[in-house]
């Protein structure tokens, strides 16, 4: 059984019981679009105890305090949420909340018109603030008074920009006009909501990536939420190196622009890869070129207070770390030792930062972009990561036993024989030499004798 022939059942159910429930939010607009979407959520003025007793149910959260419990039917999860207002949300919740009687008075606290369409267990489409029409015209309209919409969830502001992001849509006038008024609001949302805010629209194509960063900017949300990408904007880029636009926020969209499929955590390293350029900028001799130096290492702290101020997770703030850490590497990579190179391919971020220097090199285009040198460059790194991986774990290099070291040159657990140890594994990667006792135990007593 389909997502929807089980929730029209679970319809039919509860009318059963005397009371409505239909299809709400983004599935009915998805259908519309002819999108595919297995994500089915039910307003419904069926009693939470009411649903509790006929069917198996389960609280997410403080869920039922709120008229809200997930059904589970005929394998399916269904959000099922009684018809309600609501206003002036508190970190993830409504403060406040009104059970009330009709569809349409529950369509009311909606946050867009498109998002306010319903269906019923026959398929049928209902539409009390003319949703269908705004959704075949691409238009993100706020139902009711935009102002009251966004003072109830100031997250709302970052919606209509994912919204507006996808090809041909647009903010409203009023709309756009109340979120620019109103701005501010939005650092009432807690940190969590915004960061699966930005999670969510990294999943998407690049192209929609970079055009929400643009529509959040001109919302002037952008400055709130990432005063530090906006800043990017007032800081130069020599055409003759990035012949893609002037400034470094001009060079960050159009990364972002060109990648297709990578995953969200690699666009959300890209759009924070050069961020550091901001605090780290050397204006030359009589102020006409603009240089940057060691900007890779001030960015990556950068990104880790980003990130972490929006509650990404250890793994992806590690990742962007290590991205953002060695981007500039990989102009050098063809000239790098194979040991360093060795330490960075073997890292379980790599591909992450394979992801961040393809887009750092192709967003100049192809009369600039050297593609055969980048794919050297990949065809390299990945040759000597296939001859030494199983030597090196998580960029740890297990060629040479520390207890060997010690033994050898006569010393006590110290820092020393790290140093050693290190030494003589970089020298064999770098030298292409076998690895044999006895090769390892020459260079030991020749490294430890410095």
């Amino acid at each position: 059984m389909r997502a929807l022939e089980a929730a029209n059942e679970l319809l039919g159910e509860i009318e059963d019981l005397g009371y409505e429930a239909y299809i709400v939010g983004g599935y009915p607009r998805d259908v519309l679009r002819g999108v595919s979407s297995s994500d089915i959520d039910i307003a419904t003025n069926c009693p939470i105890p009411v649903l509790s007793d006929k069917f198996e149910t389960y609280e997410i959260g403080r869920g039922k305090e709120f008229g809200v419990v997930l059904v589970r039917y005929r394998g399916y999860n269904h959000e099922v949420v009684q018809f309600r207002t609501e206003s002036e949300y508190d970190r993830n919740r409504p403060k406040k909340i009104e059970i009330v009687k009709s569809l349409e008075e529950d369509v009311s606290r909606r946050d867009f018109t498109m998002n306010a369409i319903a269906m019923n267990g026959k398929g049928d489409f209902i539409d009390y603030v003319n949703g269908i029409e705004d959704l075949a015209n691409k238009v993100i309209r706020a139902v009711g008074d935009p102002d009251v919409r966004f003072q109830e969830d100031p997250v709302r502001m970052i919606r209509a920009a994912r919204f507006a992001s996808i090809d041909g849509f647009k903010i409203e006038t009023y709309t756009r006009r109340s979120i620019r008024r109103r701005f501010r609001l939005i650092n009432n949302v807690t940190p969590e909501r915004v960061g699966l805010e930005l999670i969510k629209v990294a999943k998407k194509p690049g192209p929609q990536f970079a055009k929400f960063i643009l529509i959040l900017d001109d919302l002037k949300v952008l400055g709130q939420i990432l005063p530090e990408v906006v800043t990017m904007k007032y800081f130069r880029h020599d055409l003759e190196h990035h012949p893609e636009g002037p400034t470094v926020f001009d060079h960050t969209l159009k990364c972002l622009s060109i990648m297709e499929d990578a995953p969200a955590i690699s666009k959300m390293a890209t759009l924070l890869h050069d961020v550091g350029k901001c605090v780290s900028w050397d204006e030359e001799k009589y102020g006409w070129k603009m240089s940057y130096p060691r900007h890779e290492r001030t960015g990556a702290e950068m990104a880790v207070d980003i990130l972490e101020r929006y509650k990404f997770s250890s793994k992806d703030v590690e990742s962007v770390y290590f991205a953002v850490l060695n981007h500039m590497k990989f102009h050098h990579m063809l000239e790098m030792k194979p040991s360093k190179i060795a330490r960075l391919v073997n890292h379980p971020c790599f591909p992450i930062l394979e992801d961040v220097a393809w887009a750092d090199e192709f967003s100049r285009g192809e009369t600039f972009s050297h593609h055969g040198d980048f794919d050297n460059k990949i065809k390299r790194a990945y040759e000597i990561k296939e001859k030494w991986e199983n030597r090196i774990v998580n960029s740890t290099i297990k060629i040479v036993d520390g207890k060997r070291v010690m033994k050898l040159l006569n010393l006590k657990p110290c820092p020393e024989v790290g140093r050693i140890k290190k030494l003589v594994e970089e020298y064999i990667i770098d030298n292409d030499l076998e690895p044999t006792e006895e090769v390892i135990e020459k260079l030991i007593l020749k490294h430890g004798g410095k």
